[in-house]
């Protein structure tokens, strides 16, 4: 993989990423980067398309973590829950890894219920895998809720 960027990312756009990576360095970026490109191609999601969602969702309140080939993208819900996305090119065994890790800090820091948009049968198959509870969201804006 090489660092192609979303949808002709400039400078700037490396920066935007970064900030949304809590000031995380270029090489982190770059690498994120190109998770989101390989994760829009698979889920056939024009650059263009996929730039503006990570855009909204960066405007809209919500951070970005990494591990390995997984990128989560979390926004607090007060007072104990988080919206949550996966955007993920790893292998199913790496990627309940990669999602243990993710949540671990936001259950230390109080979050019992995750909230996602989007029902993704292989996100709610391995959050079941790992021992989280699925279930249909208790708030209409939401389509899946799972306690942390």
């Amino acid at each position: 993989m090489t660092p192609q960027g979303i949808g002709g990312l400039d400078a700037g756009d490396v920066a935007f990423v970064r900030q949304a990576l809590g000031n995380a360095s270029q090489q982190e970026a770059l690498r994120t980067i190109d998770i989101f490109n390989d994760y829009f191609q698979k889920a056939g999601i024009s650059p263009e398309q996929g730039e503006k969602l990570i855009q909204a969702a960066a405007n809209s309140g919500s951070r970005f973590d990494r591990e390995d080939n997984t990128v989560l993208a979390f926004k607090p819900l007060p007072p104990n829950a988080a919206q949550v996305y996966f955007f993920s090119v790893d292998r199913p065994e790496a990627f309940a890894r990669s999602m243990t890790a993710l949540l671990a800090p936001l259950k230390q820091s109080g979050v019992q219920v995750l909230y996602m948009n989007k029902v993704d049968p292989t996100i709610v198959k391995t959050m079941q895998a790992v021992g989280m509870q699925t279930q249909q969201s208790d708030r209409p804006e939401y389509k899946v809720m799972a306690a942390l």
